[in-house]
């Protein structure tokens, strides 16, 4: 295989320690032309000044304030000289052949835009999290194929998808055309509209099963949590809210989205209320939810946001 350049971009926030073992893992493997990009999103906890002393091969970029996930990236890529760019969380640990894996699956076919891998979870490390997507346009459902499943090569084919959360590596002529991530979302559904304007410029979204990593979500955690909600913080109840009626008016059919709108989307809000409560997540989370799904509808009927929650 041609060695061509791959840029890393990795955006993280008062993670010191979990991205350096990310960094390691990045740094293991076997692919050897890459470049590592690292925006520090006005960490406070001195990980910009750790990192640029751990790993003398990292480009760190410091942003003077939180960006968002989006923006972040976006920053990054404007550092990224490579053919294709990984977006890669900083929770997460990657394989040794993650990276020769994902270029070899997105240079078989130039109607590839975009590749997935399959990823699991941190603390059961045979335990499926992510094997490709699914995502219900009528609902706004979204369904990770093979969550929570034992892999015993169930998922080994290599198939179309959606989009990937937390990792997916672009093709340059797909980052060229995209011209960056939607800074409107913020944090959340940034990956997923990344991926549905990759399918509707012509390309192809890929999973590839032979490129892993583990992502730093127990199990336990994902079912048993809020965290299952995808919520760790109250500024994610807010996005997640939000981002699910901009993402559905951007990509959902007209039809689709009034149906969303009308019905799926106020019985959504009622059942998140309620996981929220039954949770124990309090005020806490169900103010920012509830925050989030009125300015989703402000943006529904042409109304203006902003990303006032950092």
């Amino acid at each position: 295989m041609a060695q061509e350049l791959v840029s890393i971009v990795i955006v993280t926030r008062n993670r010191k320690e979990v991205t350096s073992e990310c960094l390691k893992s990045v740094l293991a493997m076997n692919y050897p032309h890459f470049e590592v990009i690292l925006v520090d999103n006005g960490s406070t906890d001195g990980t910009a000044e750790e990192i640029k002393k751990r790993f003398s091969k990292v480009l760190v970029v410091a942003a003077k304030e939180n960006l968002g996930l989006n923006g972040g990236k976006n920053l990054g890529q404007k550092e990224a000289k490579g053919n294709f760019v990984l977006f890669l969380d900083s929770d997460t640990v990657v394989d040794k052949y993650f990276l020769s894996e994902l270029v070899s699956l997105a240079k078989s076919d130039p109607k590839i835009g975009v590749v997935c891998p399959k990823m699991y979870y941190f603390d059961q490390k045979d335990i499926i999290w992510y094997a490709g997507v699914k995502l219900n346009l009528f609902t706004s459902r979204t369904d990770n194929i093979g969550h929570d499943e034992k892999d015993k090569g169930q998922y080994d084919c290599v198939s179309e998808t959606l989009f990937a959360p937390t990792a997916y590596l672009a093709t340059r002529e797909v980052v060229n055309k995209l011209k960056g991530h939607e800074e409107m979302f913020f944090m959340t559904y940034g990956d997923t509209d990344y991926g549905f304007r990759a399918i509707e410029a012509g390309y192809k979204v890929m999973f590839c099963p032979e490129a892993k990593l583990w992502h730093r979500l127990g199990k336990d955690e994902n079912t048993k949590t809020i965290r299952g909600l995808g919520f760790n913080l109250p500024m994610r109840a807010y996005y997640f809210a939000r981002n699910r009626v901009i993402f559905m008016k951007r990509h959902a059919p007209k039809i689709n989205f009034l149906v969303f709108l009308f019905f799926f989307f106020p019985l959504m809000t009622i059942y998140f209320s309620y996981k929220i409560i039954a949770f124990g997540g309090g005020w806490k989370f169900l103010y920012p939810h509830l925050s989030g799904s009125w300015d989703g509808l402000r943006f529904a009927f042409g109304g203006k946001v902003e990303n006032s929650w950092k």
